[in-house]
């Protein structure tokens, strides 16, 4: 298949995989942004405390809140970060070529992987920043999303719609930039073994996205917590919240959540590629057919 008619396949395959991650997450991305925030609002606070106040205070419904704009990120997320995976990916290649250098398997998708969650981030930031707003408000009435945006824009203009950026920015590159690396480096332990022991490992796909996911998601979750809080604080400075929250609180609290986080990223990431990786699959094999 040529590079042209690639880009368009990227984007459908990331934009197909994304409904189905927002749907099974939702309740999870819900609990986890309450968990980030609690340590602010009630120190100590358990996990089946949180879950069990949401549920009899604002019913099963507040499991979803921020689901529209959630919806909306996460088709716009996957669709801009496999479309700009497969360009990036090509321009290194070529970029390499061109200056007859080569750079390691991992290390090409460390770098692609990186560049991806950096335009993807951009892309999509207001509709994240609105769906941890909406999740985050404790309260059976629903926050309007309308209302929202217009409280924002009245209060900080088009600036606040991009309120935490730039950790978010360093926290999603980083998180990309693992993930495919981490993936690339299962998938070439598995060739490997493919090598020494015949038969194939059943799930591959599945397996790496899964190791990769837990990988990516453990090293960058501070930063993901950090960003969480800067959403819904308007005027706060990421280092300083950095510092005061690490002197109050510790550096273990900034892994509140990531049970819950883990639970949700790891199995998502290994659909995604799973599905992504067959997808290509099957794409390729219809080209050559037809």
């Amino acid at each position: 298949m040529s590079t042209r008619s690639e880009r368009p396949d990227h984007l459908q395959k990331g934009s197909n995989v994304s409904p189905l991650e927002s749907l099974i997450a939702a309740p999870l991305d819900t609990i986890k942004i309450r968990f980030q925030l609690s340590s602010v609002r009630s120190d100590g606070i358990t996990g089946v405390d949180l879950v069990r106040n949401l549920l009899r205070n604002e019913g099963l419904l507040a499991l979803w809140k921020g689901n529209v704009p959630a919806e909306a990120l996460y088709i716009l997320y996957g669709a801009s970060q496999f479309t700009s995976y497969s360009v990036l990916n090509r321009w290194l290649f070529e970029f390499q070529n061109q200056n007859q250098y080569t750079l390691s398997q991992p290390t090409h998708s460390l770098l692609v992987g990186s560049g991806t969650g950096l335009i993807s981030t951009l892309v999509t930031y207001p509709f994240d920043l609105l769906r941890t707003r909406l999740a985050a408000h404790e309260s059976r009435v629903l926050l309007s999303m309308s209302e929202t945006c217009k409280n924002i824009y009245a209060s900080d203009g088009t600036r606040g719609f991009f309120v935490g950026l730039r950790p978010t920015l360093l926290s999603v590159v980083a998180n990309s930039g693992l993930f495919f690396w981490s993936y690339s480096l299962a998938r070439e332990a598995v060739d490997q073994i493919n090598e020494i022991s015949p038969g194939k490992i059943w799930g591959v796909e599945a397996i790496c996205g899964f190791l990769a996911g837990s990988t990516a998601k453990a090293i960058t979750f501070p930063l993901d917590t950090i960003r969480k809080r800067l959403q819904v604080t308007s005027g706060s400075h990421a280092f300083r919240m950095l510092v005061d929250h690490w002197r109050l609180y510790g550096f273990a609290n900034f892994y509140r959540g990531f049970g819950v986080s883990l639970i949700k990223t790891a199995p998502t990431s290994a659909v995604s590629m799973a599905i992504y990786e067959y997808t290509l699959t099957t794409m390729r094999a219809l080209s050559e057919t037809f």
